[in-house]
């Protein structure tokens, strides 16, 4: 049957109503005449129909109108490939025979397989004309795999856990960065709970499920995951695997076990396999542009919050394992020496810790968000992670120097770091630099927002008291306003010892 357009048909019948014959319409159309009779035979079916419709049959008269303007259909299911040849079949058997070999030598997880694309490149190479539609076709014929029931699974509450990464790109201060979601899913209540990292190293991995059990209020029974790196330290032949040390510790101190799933087979994890993206999409497909990554982990907190609503979580938890203390997840890092800035030097930024361990050496606990300093079993120092190449520094850590130095406060570090503190020394303070300090230590142990409107009603004792809430928790202002806390008496005791 020769291939017809619509207009082609709508000509034939146009011609055939001028009172055309077939030999006519066939020779102006160019197409043969029992072609011509076909749609002449099948319009003048269709007309009789139509002018049998009364004037009630209004959706049947519809339905045949349409048909009347309907385009040309073919069946094309059975037809074979017209060039395709068995000389051809025999190079695209060996090229696959080649990728399968490939595959068995490099590993399934290998990135260097051919494309369809490339595979029709390679035949057209060898002299073949052909079509990539038809190579393609041919492809997925010889390497088509029957189609797989799936087993729909139950869970008890408490009796399982999933783990994925998932990357996301985020705009954070004016730079683009990628960014990753450690996602968990409980997949007996669909509860989701989800971190983001700068990394997908293995302090990450470890830090994210022992936040999760620490969020959740005890342990599972059952922790499930694919062939990450930090899952699988290698394979084993086709199927075995050799389990990455450090998760069969965590498994080990939290009594669960590990349930790796088959390579490419993200179903055995379904529920956190689309977790990633319900979280991705929840949290950043709307909003992906923020001022720092503390306001991205503030909407992604608020997207859980939505996406969590009436799930039961609680009976979740209530079937948990008991708790346990948390597993340290930090590289521990002793001996680490306090330069003269009062700073020790983590992954090349620098942190300040207090003016009395210049010279002394502290325990660094490096987590994949903060670092904590230790002198024997006390925190002297806690402070976000920082990039490569820059300073973090606390204010409080210099106040006895400064306190001494009141020159060196305008253009310090530790003042820059702190925006509100800077906008308010400018204000009031900028020809007072010594009462500032000293306004800093009489203010010890609030928070920032709360030491800036102490020192403004200092600066101006006129001043009442802010009427209105403190715009939000800042934990981060809160930790070290404890930590300041902490460290004043360890000044005073410094002062004494040396006198």
């Amino acid at each position: 049957m020769e291939m017809v357009s619509l207009v082609d048909k709508a000509k034939i019948v146009r011609l055939h109503l001028e009172g055309r014959t077939s030999r006519q319409i066939a020779d102006e159309v160019g197409v043969c005449r029992n072609t011509v009779d076909k749609y002449v035979r099948e319009y003048e079916a269709l007309r009789e129909r139509l002018e049998a419709c009364g004037p009630d049959d209004v959706e049947a008269a519809r339905e045949i109108a349409s048909a009347m303007a309907a385009a040309p259909e073919y069946d094309s299911s059975s037809r074979g490939d017209r060039k395709w040849a068995p000389e051809m079949e025999a190079a695209l058997r060996e090229i696959l025979a080649d990728e399968e070999e490939k595959r068995a030598r490099l590993g399934p997880s290998n990135k260097q397989m051919l494309t369809k694309a490339q595979v029709h490149q390679l035949l057209v190479s060898q002299g073949f004309e052909i079509s990539e539609g038809t190579v393609r076709k041919r492809i997925n014929e010889l390497t088509r795999r029957p189609a797989e029931a799936f087993v729909a699974q139950q869970y008890e509450f408490g009796e399982r856990f999933e783990y994925d990464f998932g990357e996301v790109r985020l705009e954070l201060g004016g730079r683009m960065r990628k960014l990753y979601l450690a996602v968990m899913c409980c997949p007996a209540s669909d509860y989701r709970f989800a971190l983001l990292y700068e990394n997908q190293g293995k302090g990450v991995f470890l830090d994210s499920q022992v936040r999760f059990f620490e969020h959740m209020g005890g342990r599972f029974r059952e922790g499930v995951y694919d062939n990450m790196r930090n899952v699988v330290s290698k394979f084993v032949g086709r199927s075995e695997k050799e389990l990455n040390p450090d998760l069969v510790t965590l498994a080990a101190y939290y009594g669960f076990r590990v349930n790796v799933t088959n390579c490419f087979s993200g179903w055995e994890k379904g529920a956190v396999e689309r977790s990633v993206d319900i979280v991705r999409r929840a949290a950043f497909a709307v909003e992906w542009r923020f001022a720092s990554a503390a306001q991205a982990r503030a909407r992604l907190e608020a997207a859980l919050a939505e996406l969590n609503a009436g799930k039961d979580a609680a009976s979740e938890r209530a079937a948990l394992m008991p708790p346990r203390p948390p597993y340290e997840v930090a590289d521990l890092r002793p001996g680490s020496a306090v330069d003269k800035w009062s700073c020790v030097t983590v992954d090349g930024c620098r942190y300040s810790v207090p003016e009395v361990l210049v010279g002394k050496k502290v325990l660094v606990k490096a987590y994949p968000d903060r670092v904590v300093c230790m002198l024997g079993q006390a925190e002297v120092a806690s402070h976000p992670r920082g990039q490569k190449g820059g300073m973090v520094m606390d204010i409080a850590h210099f106040t006895e120097t400064l306190r001494r130095k009141p020159g060196a406060l305008a253009r310090s570090a530790c003042l820059a770091q702190s925006p509100l503190l800077r906008e308010e020394f400018g204000r009031a303070w900028s020809d007072r630099p010594r009462e500032f300090v000293e306004a800093l230590r009489a203010n010890a142990g609030l928070g920032e927002r709360e030491l800036v409107e102490a020192l403004r009603r200092a600066s101006d004792p006129s001043r009442a008291p802010a009427s209105a809430a403190p715009a939000g928790r800042d934990p981060i202002a809160e930790a070290a306003a404890a930590q300041v806390a902490r460290i004043i008496p360890m000044f005073e005791e410094a002062r004494r010892a040396a006198v």
